[in-house]
């Protein structure tokens, strides 16, 4: 526990560290590549993939697609999240049966296609603000879905998929990121209504990403992506619920 205490806080001031130099040039760009990069090696790594064509071709996506303006479209960018949503979907399904031979690499296609939009946000004027706002929703629900979930867990959200997991855990963590982000963040965005519905629909989907990310472990047949953060697992464990949200985020801006 002191472990995954200490690791958090060094994360965290990272993440501060972070949000502090976005709007430096080329920062977006760069802390998308080594995120894409870190997933496109779990990934490879989780589903056993020992082709070295197959992994340059993912390490080279990853660093190529935060510089391509085509990845900043704001179609293409919907059609790989409603991709995305129904793949990882699909492969929920999936648990328990064989592992065919393309699914890592659209696991990887999809999953870096998705975190790009992290490269997007540097384009907004407050970038650094909306990208803080996103991973506290996801960072709360997660925070407050497990002693929810432990205190009141009787129903199953995805036993085969994520068996810790509960019904009344995701509600929880749900209604307490929903009420605390309100009450924060609408004095700054003037409208309570809509932050609300906000913070909502992206804990909901942080939650959806957590759970697909799983879905890839439970198909590779592995418990963890990695060991690089100790007593957190590896890069995907801790931002797959970042996926989802953060192209939703930015397609709401290019929307609205």
């Amino acid at each position: 526990m002191k472990q995954r205490t200490l690791t958090g806080l060094v994360l965290a001031l990272v993440s501060f560290l972070l949000l502090c130099c976005f709007r430096l040039p080329f920062v977006p760009e760069l802390a998308s590549i080594c995120l894409g990069c870190g997933a496109a090696w779990e990934i490879l790594g989780a589903c056993g993939v020992k082709s070295k064509l197959l992994r340059m071709v993912c390490y080279a996506w990853a660093v190529l697609l935060p510089l391509l303006p085509l990845g900043e479209n704001r179609y293409v960018m919907s059609v790989l999240l409603v991709l995305g949503l129904c793949y990882f979907t699909y492969l929920m399904g999936r648990i328990g049966k064989p592992q065919e031979k393309w699914m890592p690499a659209a696991s990887v296609f999809l999953a870096l296609g998705l975190y790009r939009s992290l490269a997007a946000f540097g384009k907004l004027s407050n970038g650094a603000m909306s990208l803080c706002l996103t991973g506290v929703i996801c960072a709360l629900t997660d925070i407050f879905a497990h002693p929810v979930g432990s205190r009141f867990g009787t129903h199953k959200l995805a036993p085969k998929v994520s068996p810790g997991k509960s019904v009344e855990g995701a509600l929880g963590g749900l209604l307490v990121t929903v009420v605390l982000v309100t009450l924060v963040f609408s004095p700054y965005y003037g409208n309570a209504w809509a932050v609300a519905l906000y913070a909502g629909v992206c804990s909901i989907l942080g939650q959806w990403g957590d759970l697909s990310m799983s879905a890839v472990k439970r198909v590779a047949g592995v418990k963890d992506f990695g060991k690089i953060f100790p007593g957190h697992g590896g890069i995907l464990d801790r931002c797959d619920s970042l996926m989802y949200p953060l192209a939703f985020t930015w397609l709401l801006y290019c929307f609205l």
